[in-house]
């Protein structure tokens, strides 16, 4: 990856040169794709929500607009805090995820971080490469097919031994693609840890109990279905051959 900064009046980019030799501050404006008939989808409402793009040029894009969610949204639904350009929540999350895939980690290709100044604060978005076929593993929770649950521990077995600290680890930020193959999305506040050892750590814990409250709640059951076992057992068993 090239990485370049680009900046005009209160618009800061990060993005990937070799990706598009420049990416202006069009390219995170709705409207601006609307017009060029460019947005695949409209979003359904919702924190998190995402466009699809397809440029003239090149693959498929994910825009995703930073939200606020919880309580502090009644005040500031997409405002945050400027406290220095590294700092912010775009840069950290386009430099992690560039870092993830650089240990040849299964996650969408970054593609450009923009971040526009307001006052004391700035709103921001991410654009990301879309993974060509993939679903959230949301729609497979009643799939009965075991390796599909098994891919999928073991894909998150392989984040967990790189460190990675997924803050927002559910059913929706797993994608499965036409293949099988799965995908993790959504780096927003997570963070690399101290390489963990054969030892199950706090923070690992947390993610897979995270991710087992999330199915229950899409799935309406009090307890996890049969296969959520052989999701965690793929998984431990990775993790410790690591």
């Amino acid at each position: 990856m090239e990485i370049q900064l680009y900046q005009k009046n209160k618009h800061r980019i990060l993005y990937d040169a070799d990706h598009h030799a420049q990416i202006t501050e069009h390219w995170f404006n709705t409207d601006w794709w609307q017009e060029n008939q460019a947005i695949i989808n409209e979003p359904d409402g919702g924190r998190g929500q995402a466009f699809f793009i397809k440029p003239d040029k090149g693959t498929e894009l994910v825009l995703r607009h930073y939200r606020r969610g919880g309580l502090i949204a009644r005040i500031s639904q997409d405002h945050y805090l400027y406290t220095g350009l590294e700092q912010s929540r775009p840069w950290q999350e386009f430099r992690l995820t560039c870092q993830l895939a650089e240990m040849g980690l299964p996650v969408p290709r970054p593609v450009a971080a923009h971040l526009y100044r307001t006052g004391i604060g700035y709103q921001a978005d991410l654009l990301t490469e879309r993974l060509p076929g993939a679903r959230p593993f949301s729609h497979y929770l009643e799939n009965p097919d075991p390796h599909l649950w098994q891919a999928t521990g073991q894909t998150l077995a392989r984040f967990h031994r790189a460190g990675l600290n997924h803050s927002d680890l559910n059913a929706n930020n797993i994608l499965v693609n036409d293949s099988g193959s799965v995908w993790l999305i959504d780096f927003d506040r997570c963070q690399l840890e101290k390489k963990p050892d054969s030892h199950q750590q706090e923070w690992q814990k947390s993610n897979i109990e995270r991710l087992k409250r999330s199915i229950l709640k899409l799935t309406g059951l009090s307890v996890p279905p049969a296969n959520w076992f052989s999701l965690v057992n793929s998984y431990e068993a990775l993790l410790k051959d690591g």
